[in-house]
């Protein structure tokens, strides 16, 4: 069965705007890190360490 190119076409378009929704969230957080400097995966805070044990 063959897909006509609008179909195609609207398919593409889905598929395109759903990756961008699924990554917007990781760019945004990403970014927040970038501009206040921080970098929480080489923190060590008490929570983490009182969990760990």
């Amino acid at each position: 069965m063959k897909l006509e190119k609008d179909t195609a076409r609207k398919l593409t378009r889905d598929i395109i705007i759903s990756l961008f929704i699924y990554a917007l969230p990781v760019v945004l957080m990403l970014l927040t890190f970038y501009v206040n400097g921080q970098r929480p995966w080489k923190e060590k805070t008490t929570a983490t360490i009182l969990n760990n044990h």
